[in-house]
């Protein structure tokens, strides 16, 4: 054979297909994971960034979550219920660190989000010794903690 194939037989077809299949599905996953971690960072920044910076932010006071989340509902985003958007800003809050895993792309629409907020705690990543890109390759938004107390 010209191919540089060994011939196999039944089994090991069946056996090297499933391989394949298994690698890039887990691949796939990973790639998912790293990518919906990286949005509910980045959805945290904006809330964040409105919260802080926003020129008629006063105007919901303690319903912008609640807003927020019906309005999304309406625009047909899934899982932005006011509990998850919470989750958010805090996973923005705690782990700062993540801004070093952001693609260029994600870095040029949130350039404020490497500057420290007014206000707000060190976040906990530092102390931690921990890089933005380790977090975020090993850990999907579901293990790392956000639950706690809520940082203002």
């Amino acid at each position: 054979m010209a191919s540089g194939f060994t011939p196999i037989d039944f089994g090991s077809l069946v056996a090297a297909i499933r391989d394949v299949h298994e690698r890039c599905a887990a691949q796939a996953g990973k790639a998912v994971n790293i990518s919906l971690t990286l949005r509910n960072w980045a959805i945290g920044c904006y809330i964040r960034e409105y919260e802080q910076r926003g020129a008629d932010r006063a105007e919901y006071g303690e319903t912008l979550l609640d807003r927020l989340a019906d309005r999304l509902r309406r625009e047909g985003l899934r899982r932005m219920e006011s509990r998850e958007l919470r989750r958010y800003r805090q996973f923005y809050l705690i782990y700062s660190r993540i801004w070093e895993s952001l693609t260029p792309e994600l870095q040029r629409i949130l350039p404020s989000a490497r500057l420290p907020i007014p206000g707000i705690r060190e976040p906990a990543t530092p102390e931690l010794g921990i890089a933005g890109e380790t977090l975020v390759t090993s850990l999907s938004f579901t293990h790392l903690n956000v639950s706690g107390p809520e940082i203002s």
